[in-house]
Parts: structure tokens; sequence; C-alpha cells
């Protein structure tokens, strides 16, 4: 029978040896199990009391937290902040490698030299150091069962959720400069924690900088932001996800320092110094919690974050809202006549701006389709989705519309420009009144379009309207240009590449619907510039689409030079195989020996009255990376169990019973399930590879790191049946 190190080469199979020593379950990874163990060592070295909480019997982990409670030094009935917890996993999910072998990962000194601190000093707030085990999953995503289960269990020591902050720390190397995540998903932190961490570390010269500035990228779900904010928000808890991160990978203002100063000169922050800056945080946090603000605005300049609160936010708004309906109002009245005319003309011919919308619409669908062709002439996945792709798309949009424009020149309509301005500032005007109802977050962004849409259509002079029509999209490239870099970052969103790529009506009516006020206001400027009653000739027609066709074909030719490109650089997709067992595996013939099984299942029944204990060992070839276990009753009955020493999950789609196991499980790992005694079924076991090995997987080793092997054991289970015919303990394979 093989052992859970003889399958383990060299230096790791050692340490293996080492942990099993030290009395860790073997199922536990080798480097969090160590860190583990010094992180216990030193606790006790130190006379920390601490409490380790197992993650089986409740989550299917296989590791343990270890937690450190701080009691407040001072008691005082407050309606405020309650605790605040220290998050600090013992497997970082930092890319890259972490601290040489031996070394206390910086994140676990961290905690020990905050522990310290606070012990010496005192807080005036409960404080939870939780050192989270399991936190990292190491299978791809849609492979995952669980993760983060060091956080779901500390999630079960919050009593008053809405009272309590949790400040998650995932910096595995000693960093030169730190990085705030402040949202996930589509929440975001409230002001208040946020804002306080900011002054703490301004004062204390803490070198940082925040990951997304822009809060309605969190709020349309544009940037994926950490996992463990997403969750942690959504258990109405406050929380701030902070990372490490060098001054080369993160563009970051130190005003105390020199400009002139290169990167590589930043100092290593020490563990000491960022946990005597976390507890003056800390001891900072006195706020109410039933007035807090999600509705802020975050402004990156002179070296220094700047936040507009909900409030103040509301009064510019109004203000901004007041001033130029103002001076609509003053114009009607000054120049009523001229303003009447407008109108009519206005709503009479409203039927124009429908034929713009119309051909944005026709736009969009064209310069899909030739993505789309391209991409299949090259073999390139329609599912792929990447800014570089999103915006040939949209540029080819503009460069179709800019032949397709020309046509409504020959359309006589009386007070064109005044027209094209009006219907831009009225559909502007909308979708701010929109994004307001819907969340004050997006305010900022159709304020500036208003702004600049409503110059842009009072300005007589084309040159000036000109400029207004192309500062909107300069301010959205900024935002994209966040969007591009965060793709690039571990917490990597193409949501806003796949949204432009999007073979769907729907979605190119949206486009047309937030293009079409600046198309109208690019239009205005030709029309003034064209001036009023004149008549436009074919030849010039014509001239005008001369450059248009050549920057078309120009752009073809650079999208099939980079589609070409991408497809050859695209990473190797998913590879995932399976392998099914089935008990007894003969041999083909009588002379070729019996293969030996990749999973190996032993199953022990002992009844008891009413009951029957099933005990099962499940034994693996190689290092699985997780078992799987579903137990599925007969045709037409009904599953139960009444208990097992993992969670489980009853499935009444699938009528079976799934049984919750983390990952990095002991090999053979033993379990025991409690059934019915007259219970018959099937027992359905699996083992999951993430790695390749050439003794289990026969096939070539797959291009990438995305791979998953399957090995499935389907056993009936007879039930009572074993136990009247008497039949020993079973072993399949």
């Amino acid at each position: 029978m093989l052992t859970p190190v003889a399958v383990i080469p060299g230096r790791l199979g050692l340490w293996v040896l080492l942990l099993m020593g030290f009395g860790f379950s073997a199922g536990i990874d080798a480097q969090e199990a160590l860190r583990k163990h010094t992180l216990i060592t030193l606790l006790r070295e130190r006379q920390i009391p601490f409490e380790e909480r197992s993650l089986f019997a409740d989550y299917g982990g296989f590791g343990s937290s270890v937690h450190v409670v701080l009691p407040r030094s001072s008691y005082a009935e407050s309606d405020g902040l309650d605790t605040v917890v220290l998050g600090i996993p013992l497997s970082s999910h930092e890319a890259g490698s972490g601290p040489e072998e031996g070394e206390l990962p910086f994140g676990l000194e961290l905690g020990l030299a905050f522990i310290e601190y606070i012990r010496a000093q005192g807080s005036a707030i409960r404080i939870r150091v939780a050192f989270l085990g399991d936190e990292v999953s190491k299978l791809p995503e849609d492979q995952r069962k669980v993760s983060h289960l060091g956080l779901e269990d500390l999630y079960a020591t919050v009593d008053n959720p809405e009272h309590t902050l949790l400040v998650y720390l995932d910096i595995d190397k000693a960093p030169q400069s730190l990085v705030i995540h402040h949202g996930g998903g589509s929440h975001i932190a409230a002001l208040t924690p946020l804002e306080s961490l900011v002054k703490v570390w301004d004062s204390r010269h803490v070198p940082y900088g925040l990951a997304v500035t822009f809060n309605e990228l969190y709020r349309l779900n544009l940037v994926e932001g950490p996992q463990v904010m997403n969750r942690t928000l959504k258990q109405d808890m406050h929380a701030l996800y902070i990372t490490g991160s060098s001054a080369k990978q993160l563009r970051i203002s130190l005003p105390w320092r020199a400009k002139a100063a290169p990167p590589e000169t930043y100092p290593l922050l020490s563990p000491a110094y960022l946990a005597e800056a976390l507890a003056a945080y800390t001891n900072s946090l006195h706020w109410v919690t039933g007035n807090l603000d999600y509705h802020y605005i975050i402004i990156n300049g002179l070296g220094k974050y700047f936040f507009i609160s909900e409030g103040l936010t509301v009064f510019l708004f109004m203000a901004v809202m007041g001033a130029i309906f103002f001076a609509v109002l003053v114009y009607s009245i000054f120049y009523r006549t001229i303003a009447l005319v407008q109108w009519r003309i206005f709503i009479r011919y409203f039927w124009i701006p429908l034929i713009f919308l119309a051909f944005l619409v026709i736009a969009f669908e064209a310069a899909g389709a030739v993505i789309s062709l391209v991409a299949d002439h090259y073999s390139l996945p329609r599912s792929v989705a990447d800014y570089g792709r999103a915006g040939f798309k949209l540029v080819l949009a503009l460069l179709f519309l800019s032949v397709l424009f020309p046509l409504l020149d020959f359309l006589n309509i009386p007070g064109k420009a005044a027209l094209y301005g009006n219907t831009a500032v009225i559909l502007v005007s909308l979708g701010v009144l929109i994004a307001a109802g819907l969340n004050i977050t997006f305010i900022p962004v159709f304020i500036w379009i208003l702004l600049f849409t409503f110059l842009g259509a009072a300005i007589p002079i084309p040159a000036l309207v000109y400029l207004c029509a192309l500062i909107t999209p300069l301010r959205a490239a900024g935002l994209l240009f966040l969007l591009v870099r965060s793709a690039q970052g571990p917490f990597a969103s193409g949501n806003l590449a796949a949204l432009f790529l999007a073979e769907n009506r729907v979605i190119s009516l949206y486009l047309a619907l937030i293009t079409l006020p600046f198309m109208l206001i690019l239009e205005r400027g030709t029309a003034l510039w064209q001036g009023p009653g004149q008549k436009v000739q074919l030849s010039r027609f014509l001239l005008r689409m001369i450059p248009s066709l050549m920057l078309i074909s120009g752009t073809l030719g650079a999208l099939a030079f980079y589609t070409r490109r991408l497809e050859t650089r695209l990473p190797p997709g998913p590879v995932r195989r399976t392998i099914i067992e089935s008990p007894g595996n003969a041999p083909a013939s009588a002379q070729e020996p019996r293969a030996a099984p990749i999973l190996r299942v032993r199953s022990t029944v002992l009844p008891f009255l009413e009951r029957q204990t099933l005990r099962i060992t499940l034994e693996a070839r190689g290092s699985p990376r997780c078992f799987a276990l579903y137990l599925e009753p007969e045709a037409g009955a009904l599953p139960v169990i009444y208990a097992a020493a993992m969670p489980f999950e009853l499935n009444l789609e699938e009528n079976r019973i799934y049984f919750i196991l983390g990952e990095g499980p002991p090999n053979p790992f033993t379990t025991e399930i409690v059934l019915p005694r007259d219970f018959s079924g099937t027992l359905q076991v699996e083992a999951l590879y993430h790695a390749w090995d050439p003794a289990i997987d026969t096939l070539p080793p797959p291009e990438g790191d995305d791979y998953v092997l399957q090995v499935i054991r389907r056993i009936p289970f007879p039930g009572a049946a074993q136990e009247k015919s008497k039949v020993p303990p079973s072993e399949e394979g």
C-alpha cells in the first residue's frame, strides 16, 4: 500500500515526514503546516494565549486557523465599531514565491509584531488577529468546490457583523509599498474606515496607493476586486484588503521623498513599523455604524487622496444641474422667439436623431460582424474577450459612421446645428437623472458629460464645439486605462471587453445610446462649419468619404495582424480529463497482469440497531489535490443520512448527497458516515489531480497549467444485504 510520502520525491518528502513528526495531518500543505507550527511555537514562547480552530467538521478543510483575541483596555458603551479583525492567511494569494524556506512570511511577522505592540500599549477596541488556514485554492476556478475556509470560519466568530471591521493583510514578502483594495464585486467599503486609514498612513508616511479610485467601476462590476472583499461585504461587515507591492509595480505619490529618487532606492517596510501604523489606525476608529457613507467620490491629486462625501456630491450635482437649467431659462427669456423656433424644429424633426441612432446600431453590428469574421478566419474562439479587440470594434464602428453620417448632409433641415445640440443635451440630461436615481456614485461620470455636452451645444465656434465633444472621450480614457491595467493583475476582469464584443443587438443599442450625444455634438460642429443653407455637392461628399475608406482599410489590416498575433500568443485552453475505473478492473486477458488502480476504496460496515456506520478509506496514487464523495440511493428512494464527520449537502435534483471536502487531504483518507440500516445505493468516489503525472495520466502532457484529471469510481453499496450475508469488509480495486 502506498504511503503519503512514497509518491513525494526528494526534499519535499523529507519535509512531510518532518511535519508528520510534529503531529500535523499529512493532508495539510507542507508550507502552510510548517508556517503554522512555527507560529504556534512563537506564540507559546511569548506566552500569548491562542485558539486553534479545526476547519474539517464544519467546512471540510484539512487545515486549521489560529486566533488571538486581544481585549480592549478600557470599556465604554457605544453604538459604533466594536471589533477589529486582522485576517492574515497562512498561505498567501500573492503571485510568485514567498520568503525563503525557514523564514516566517511578512504577514505572520506583522501579525506577531502587532500583537506584541497592542499587548504593551493597550487598545480602546477589541481586536482579533486571525491567522487563517485553507485560504488558497490550487484548482482552477471552475473545479473549486470550496474556498476561503479560514475566512468562512472567521465569520462564525463575529457576533455583530455591522459593528466589525475586517482588515485582510495578504502580504507574503516584505514590500516597498502597500495597495489598498476597498471594493469587490459590486460592493464598496464605507468611507469612514478607508478615510481613517488614509489619514493615519499619510501622517506616518506609509507608502501606499489605492488599487481603484473610481467607485463606479466596482458598482458596474467592471473590476472584480478581491473575492475576500465581495464575500465579507455581503456579510454586512466592513472590510479592507491590503496587499504588498514594489515601487515599480505601483505608481505611488510620496510627497515626503525626493521625486528624483529611483524606485530601487525605496526601503522595504518592516513588520514593526507597519504594526505601529496599524495599531494607530485601530485606535483611531470611532464611528457610528448607523450613519455611514457608501456613495463617496475619490480624487487623486497633489500626491494625496481626497474624498468627497455623499452630501457634498449631491450638492455639487444640484449646483451644476441648477446652473445649466438657469442658463437655459435665461436664454429662453431673452431669446424666446429663437427658442420657440428651435423647439418647433426639434419637435418636427425629432425623427432625425432616430436615424442617427439607427446608423449607430448598424455601425456597431457591422463592426461586430467584421470582428467575428476575422476571428473565425484565424480560428480564434469567439469567447476570447480582450480590450484590444474591443478597441478595434469601437474604432471600426466610428469609421463606419464616418461613411454613413455624411448622407444626412443631403437633408435640408433648418436650424440643423440647434437640433443636434438640443437633442444631445436632452439625452444626456435624461441619462444623468437616471444615473442619479440608480446610484449617486454614477453622478461624477455623467455630470462631466453633461457639462461639456451643454458647452458643445451652446458655443457657436466649430473648433470649440469639436474640443468639447472630444474632452469626454479623453476623460473616459483614464477609466479605460485603469480597466486595462487591472485586467493584468490578480483580480482581472474582462467584463467591459466582453460587453463590447458581445454579439447582441440589445448591447449594440445600449452602446449606440451612450455614443449618440457625442456624435450629435460632432455633427453640430460640422453643421456650423458648413454654414446655414449650404448645399452639399456630390464631389464634396465623396471627398469626405475617401479618408474614412482609407482609414477603414488600414484598420482592417491592423485588426487582421492583431488577431493573428493574439491567436498565436493565446494561452492554451483548459485541459479536463476523466478516467472512470470500474470495481474490479478485470485484466484484458489471462496472461496480462491486473492493472493497478489509480483510486482504491476500502469500506467497512458496522451495523448497530437501526443504523449502520460506513467507514471509508480512500487511497490514490500520486498526489491528488482533493477527494470527492457522493452517495446516491437506489432508484425511487430518498437520500437519508444520520451523521457524517464532514459537512454535506443534499441535492434533490440529482437525488444524491455530496460530502464537502477541501483541498490537500491526507492520502490515504478515512472517514465515517452513519446511514439507515436498510440503505442501498451507489457510492461515487473521485480523485482530482491538478498536476500531470505520467504514471497516472498516460496521455501526452497538457499545454499550460490549467489541467485537471478526474478519476471516478462508482461502487454499489448493498446496505443490510451485506450484513445478512456476512460479507467481510470489502476492498474495491
